[in-house]
């Protein structure tokens, strides 16, 4: 008997967010953006936050502005539940909300092509289904292969994620996160 599919997937998740808060794709070039997914549990809900920010870039520098915005949606429906206006000091941080952007220069770890840096950006949404799943339903349950798709999402956010958001999506995703690395050891 085939096993049937509890919820949306990240990439059908990441459109409806795009859809419920921006009303489209990111521009090209910079503007309003959506985070990778974040999986957390609000009031003991398995649910996914997307935070929103903007960013620009030119080739050799991006600038991130800190969150402004978390997308809550029902991972099962895709509803989306609640949009909420953050500032830092929601995350933890101390950073001043009229700071600015954040600037970082992008480069790809050593050895990496735009190829393979785009294999794993497209490889991570299926990660996160696999883990979100597990985490979402049975999050006690180890195995070698959850284990080795731990491995494989830790080291594929880390390329993929833009670091000056990294203490957000650790705040915010705390428990998915803690629980991912656990996982990978």
């Amino acid at each position: 008997m085939a096993k049937t599919k509890r919820f949306k997937s990240v990439v059908e998740l990441t459109q409806l967010a795009l859809r419920g808060v921006i009303g489209s794709s990111p521009v090209a070039g910079g503007g309003p953006r959506d985070s990778l997914p974040v999986p957390v549990r609000r009031q003991g809900q398995p649910l996914i936050a997307f935070m929103f920010y903007f960013y620009a870039f030119t080739p050799d520098i991006a600038w991130v502005s800190p969150p402004g915005e978390v997308a809550w949606l029902d991972p099962v429906s895709g509803k989306l539940i609640a949009k909420t206006t953050v500032t830092p000091a929601y995350f933890g941080q101390t950073r001043s909300p009229d700071a600015g952007p954040m600037e970082w220069k992008f480069s790809m770890p050593s050895g990496m092509t735009v190829d393979s840096f785009d294999k794993l950006r497209n490889r991570l949404p299926v990660l996160y289904d696999v883990l979100f799943e597990a985490w979402a339903t049975s999050p006690s349950i180890r195995s070698s292969a959850l284990h080795d798709a731990a491995r494989e999402f830790l080291k594929a956010f880390d390329v993929v994620s833009e670091p000056p958001l990294l203490p957000y999506y650790n705040a915010l995703g705390r428990e998915y996160f803690e629980w991912v690395r656990a996982l990978a050891r």
